[in-house]
């Protein structure tokens, strides 16, 4: 059987991330599309593995929209837009979870994935001036990484 025939979108698969686009637009001002929120968290992943910098520190949960975005859209795609989206959004929050540490007084499990538990975690690995304040929850500490 062809591959590319087997994964071919159908117009009610386009008519769902449509929706999703328009019916989220309101709510998050980026005006993301299926494919931007992907690449969006993605790209935050990569920061995150890196080493979060602290400069940005207050606004760490707003980084996590995208991913807030995803969880909203994921319902209103169809279930072949998901199979096929699937894999790639696992892979990306296995990989969040490996760079982050589970905020103590947030998750009783930390290994449970439940409503929004993106925002129960805060990076492991950080970049900035050691010393600057971060947010009581991050405990223990995050390891700093020096600057080259």
């Amino acid at each position: 059987m062809d591959e590319q025939a087997d994964t071919a979108l159908t117009e009610e698969d386009y008519t769902s991330v449509l929706t999703a686009t328009h019916t989220l637009a309101g709510r998050y001002r980026s005006g993301w599309t299926l494919n931007e929120a992907l690449s969006r968290w993605r790209l935050i992943v990569k920061e995150i593995e890196d080493g979060f910098d602290t400069t940005w520190v207050w606004e760490y949960h707003n980084e996590l929209a995208c991913r807030d975005w995803l969880h909203e859209a994921w319902p209103l795609l169809t279930d072949r837009v998901r199979s096929l989206r699937q894999p790639s959004l696992d892979s990306m929050d296995d990989r969040f979870i490996a760079a982050t540490a589970p905020i103590q007084t947030k998750q009783a499990n930390p290994s449970q994935r439940s409503g929004r538990w993106w925002h129960d975690r805060y990076p492991r690995v950080v970049t900035g001036q050691p010393g600057e304040e971060l947010p009581t929850a991050w405990s223990p500490a995050p390891r700093y990484l020096e600057d080259d």
